[in-house]
């Protein structure tokens, strides 16, 4: 079951379809096992082919949905956020913390998306970016000490990027005194997103909205900030996942 698991998340993480010799590498397995557990997957419907390789299979959507289905926060997300008069402009997310990696759970496209962003169930490294960022801030101590310990080395996408872990938990430090987080082209250049952690459930969860950096005004910023804070507020009650 864990080697099925891992399988699983390994095409996830490519996003693309694979061969069995590339996933026997990724997941330091023999040919052999890899070739019987995708055997077992696409006789679910897990994983299919795809020209002599394997992706995810339509079986993966229908549990997602399914665990959308007994989560209430979506519902209650995509309800608030259309009460936002500023934020509902632009693209937000709902995303929740796994381990170091943020997991988008909903997006809502306004009149100004930003179409590189925020792919339903698409993983991230939680240390690049706003949402994360927020959620990691607003854990304690020892929490976000045990989470960080499993981070390796941080992902340096851009020139913005953090280093050290240093930069890092001083950005997280700055977090906790303004009340949102900030990505400025920490992972896709000339993009910024701001992120505020909501309080009281009990996976770690954050919104977040994102825009062309060109656009962030001063005036914007407090805008989209007093929005996210209120969305933030209105999805803040013990959920079921």
């Amino acid at each position: 079951m864990t080697r099925a698991v891992a399988l699983l998340e390994e095409l996830a993480r490519q996003g693309r379809p694979l061969g069995i010799a590339e996933l026997a590498r990724s997941l330091d397995l023999a040919k052999s096992t890899v070739a019987n557990l995708c055997a077992a997957l696409e006789g679910t419907r897990m994983i299919r082919r795809v020209d002599g390789r394997w992706a995810l299979g339509h079986k993966v959507v229908e549990l997602g949905q399914g665990f959308l289905a007994c989560t209430d926060v979506v519902g209650e997300f995509r309800r608030a956020v259309d009460t936002c008069t500023v934020v509902s402009r632009e693209t937000v997310l709902l995303a929740v913390l796994d381990d170091v990696e943020v997991v988008h759970l909903a997006r809502h496209d306004g009149s100004q998306p930003v179409w590189l962003a925020g792919e339903i169930g698409k993983r991230m490294p939680a240390v690049v970016t706003a949402v994360g960022k927020a959620m990691l801030a607003a854990l304690p101590p020892d929490d976000l000490d045990d989470r960080l310990a499993l981070v390796r080395e941080l992902p340096v996408l851009t020139e913005q990027s953090h280093r050290t872990f240093d930069a890092l938990r001083g950005d997280l430090d700055d977090t906790r005194a303004r009340g949102y987080a900030v990505d400025d082209g920490e992972h896709t250049e000339g993009v910024t997103c701001l992120a505020v952690a909501v309080p009281g459930r009990d996976t770690p969860t954050s919104v977040a909205a994102i825009l062309l950096t060109a656009r962030l005004t001063p005036e914007l910023r407090v805008g989209l900030v007093s929005d996210l804070t209120a969305l933030a507020g209105e999805l803040s009650r013990p959920t079921r996942f």
